[in-house]
Order: C-alpha cells, then structure tokens, then sequence
C-alpha cells in the first residue's frame, strides 16, 4: 500500500540514506507535522524521541529501530516517535556519536586498568581500522558499547526534557493556528450572510 511503483535501485537507495530527495530540511518539516498530529501525549512522544536519539551511541546499528521501540514500549513512551527519534543518527551525524561512545568506553578501560581494548595507535588510518574490526573486533566494539550505553543512559533524560518543550511549543502553536483558521471561517461565514439578509427582507 505503501510502497513505490518502482522500487528504488541500490544506488538510489543509498543516495537516499546521505541525502533526502526531499532535502534535509523539507524531511525535517514533514517529520515535525507527523509527530505533532500524533494523537498521544507530550510526555510519551517527547520520551519516545529521547530513547530514539540516544540509542543511536550504540554500535549496533542494525537494531536501532528494535531498541528504541522496545525501551518505548518497557516506559509506557510512544513508538511512533521512538522511530522518528532514530533518525536523529544519521550517516552525518553518526561519526560524532561514536566517537563519544568510543572515546568514553576507553576513557573508562583506562580508568579500571583495563589492558588492550579501547588502545589505538595514534597514526590509525582507516584501513588499519578496518583490518581491526575484522580481525579483533573486540578492541572496538567492548569500550564502544560500554561507552555508548551509558552515553545512551545519560542522554535519555537531557534529550527528554528538550523535546518535550519542542513537542509542547509545537502543538500550542498548531492549536493557535487552528483557532484562528476557524475564527476566519466565522468572520466569512458572518460576513456572507450579513449581505444576503438585506435581499431577504426585500421579498
């Protein structure tokens, strides 16, 4: 029901994940107008957002929609918005998410005393980064995720406070909108039977 007449090629579908056919700022329009007409309270869509956004700290890419759907869930948050929260990490975005969550799992490594993971060499190139994700995964991916969760723990309660003004603004501006739409239906509506009375009382 939903889907494209014609699918998109591999090409398409991967120019598409680093750069909307949109663009990234009517995306961002069309996401806003979707959560405020969400028929749910600020709390639970702003707390939805929070488990979205921060999940992205997290190395596991694949589950990222899975992980913030189910923390939703757990905490009574809406889903909906937990998956819209997701697209806060982003092939632009997601350098700088790691990199937090990396450098705080290493920090913490080195703080317990921790030997081996989280210790890269300081002229790391990428392909050197890439022969150690495949053959010792684990330098990586032990202080990342550690460092990611607890960035993710931290983040849930900052990010919530902060949607939940951004969602609150939002939909008191939506109703003002409304009321005035329908106070200009009424002037109309007055103002069109006012010249119309006169031609009745002609007869």
């Amino acid at each position: 029901m939903f889907k494209r007449r014609e699918p998109l090629t591999l090409i398409q579908n991967i120019r598409q994940f680093f750069w909307p056919s949109m663009g990234w700022m009517r995306s961002f329009h069309y996401v806003k107008y979707r959560l405020i007409r969400v028929a749910d309270s600020t709390h639970k869509i702003a707390l939805g957002l929070a488990f979205g956004m921060a999940v992205s700290f997290t190395p596991l890419l694949g589950t990222h929609f899975l992980q913030a759907g189910l923390l939703a869930y757990i905490f009574r948050g809406n889903v909906f918005s937990a998956m819209i929260g997701t697209f806060v990490g982003n092939p632009w975005t997601f350098p700088f998410f790691w990199w937090a969550g990396f450098s705080m799992g290493s920090f913490l490594f080195g703080f317990f005393g921790i030997e081996g993971a989280g210790e890269l060499p300081d002229d790391m190139t990428l392909a050197m980064l890439l022969d150690m994700a495949w053959h010792d995964p684990m330098v990586l991916f032990l202080p990342w995720m550690m460092g990611g969760y607890l960035l993710c723990l931290v983040c849930v309660p900052m990010s919530y406070f902060i949607f939940f003004y951004l969602v609150k603004s939002a939909k008191v501006a939506r109703q003002k909108a409304k009321i005035r739409r329908l106070e200009r239906v009424e002037r109309e509506v007055t103002g069109q039977e006012q010249v119309i009375m006169p031609k009745r009382h002609r007869k």
